[in-house]
């Protein structure tokens, strides 16, 4: 199947794009209700892999005060992240397509809950560094399988809905890391820890409710050549430059995000003197911007295309500016985290388009594209601990907004996949 005509396209990757088809055969064969239970609990699980991607920040305070960790040793936790995300989303996604969603699910599930224990127990670096990979690895498969299952749970027509709903929990747990956090107080932040084990209670009911995988779909065989499917087909000539592309834009979200959002709570304690209270209220208007974004930017992605979400980059480069340079403080601050919230989860467009670039038979691997960005951002951690000490945290901070920037041009550059027509394969 190929696209007709894909306006901005310039690798002419377009011309072969696939379209979409319905859900896959057997696991959408299932009774509705329970395909609506296995995706509701699948939805909780997805709440705290965002919630255990996002903890690390919110303590990275408490880190330096209460177990004496240096900036460079929080820095290298988030390089540990993103050595481990990036190995689990490739590797998890063979796994999937070789085991099915169903196990797979579960069994990523109780592997993020265990190592969450590991890391609430632990309080030297080294094994929190150990651990904070162990989690990583679990938490790049964990989104691999979950949009895999609302691709193969759900028709065509609501998969956009239920991808947008699934991106809105990683604003979500970042409202509840401020609320919970800034009820819990500085005395108390390790409960925050403990909390992110609850995946260990979903992966049972998981496995339980999710449909079993039907053996006959090509795209989730055992894959041994490029024929058949697989990180070989990916990187051939006909999807190189896609697969590169949304490697290089995914790299760009995690080193921007990484730049700024990642020392956010930093620079509210060490430059403005925010208390923990305070700091929660401020995290808490981020992730309130970032849900209500998610569900605006899925809107306009389908009404005006996926590549026009990247005006959420431009909105959350200004937002930066202001955030950090503007004079900011009290309510207006707040807007302006807000603000870079709203822009932040222009991203949500990318659950669906990810996949839509790909045939069916890619479309774990395609899904696996969003953490493989992470290579890119493996450096940004350690520049902004190094850079910062030179320049200053707030100046490292801004050139978060240079690379949204940039990345908003790298999302024109790949090619649109809404209304396209469909030719044969």
């Amino acid at each position: 199947m190929e696209v007709a005509g894909v306006p901005g396209d310039r690798s002419g990757v377009a011309a072969s794009l696939p379209t979409d088809t319905d859900a896959s055969r057997g696991m959408a064969a299932a009774p509705l209700a329970r395909r609506i239970a296995a995706y509701l609990v699948v939805l909780a699980g997805y709440l705290f892999y965002c919630y255990n991607f996002n903890v690390v920040d919110y303590v990275r305070p408490y880190l330096v005060s209460d177990y004496g960790f240096s900036l460079s040793q929080t820095a290298n936790l988030s390089v540990a992240q993103n050595i481990g995300v990036t190995a689990g989303a490739f590797g998890w996604a063979s796994f999937v397509a070789w085991a099915g969603r169903r196990r797979a699910v579960g069994a990523i599930a109780a592997a993020i809950g265990g190592a969450a224990v590991l890391q609430a127990l632990a309080t030297g670096f080294p094994l929190w560094f150990g651990v904070r990979g162990a989690m990583s690895a679990a938490l790049g498969g964990y989104y691999v399988v979950a949009t895999g299952l609302v691709v193969a749970l759900f028709p065509v027509g609501v998969r956009g809905r239920l991808i947008a709903l699934n991106s809105a929990m990683y604003p979500l747990s970042n409202i509840m890391l401020g609320l919970v956090g800034g009820a819990l107080g500085d005395a108390r932040w390790h409960w925050l820890m403990w909390l992110g084990a609850t995946p260990l209670l979903i992966a049972p009911v998981a496995t339980l409710l999710v449909p079993r995988d039907p053996g006959a779909e090509p795209e989730y065989r055992p894959v041994t050549s490029a024929a058949s499917g697989g990180w070989r087909e990916m990187l051939s000539a006909r999807w190189r430059w896609v697969t590169v592309g949304c490697i290089l834009l995914s790299g760009i979200d995690f080193n921007a995000y990484q730049l700024f959002a990642g020392f956010v709570t930093l620079y509210l304690r060490q430059v403005l003197g925010y208390d923990a209270t305070r700091i929660g209220a401020t995290v808490a208007w981020l992730g309130t911007g970032s849900l209500g974004g998610s569900f605006f930017w899925a809107w306009v992605s389908d009404r005006f295309g996926r590549r026009s979400a990247a005006a959420g980059y431009v909105l959350a480069a200004a937002a930066i500016d202001a955030f950090l340079f503007g004079g900011l403080g009290g309510w207006a601050l707040d807007t302006a985290a807000l603000t870079f919230g709203i822009g932040l989860s222009c991203t949500s467009a990318w659950g669906v388009w990810f996949a839509e670039l790909f045939p069916e038979r890619l479309r774990s691997h395609g899904a696996a594209l969003f953490h493989a960005g992470h290579i890119f951002a493996m450096g940004a951690p350690l520049f902004i601990a190094a850079f910062s000490e030179r320049f200053g945290l707030v100046w490292i901070m801004a050139l978060g907004g240079v690379v949204y920037l940039i990345g908003a041009a790298v999302w024109l550059a790949l090619p649109e996949t809404l209304g396209r027509k469909a030719a044969a394969d």
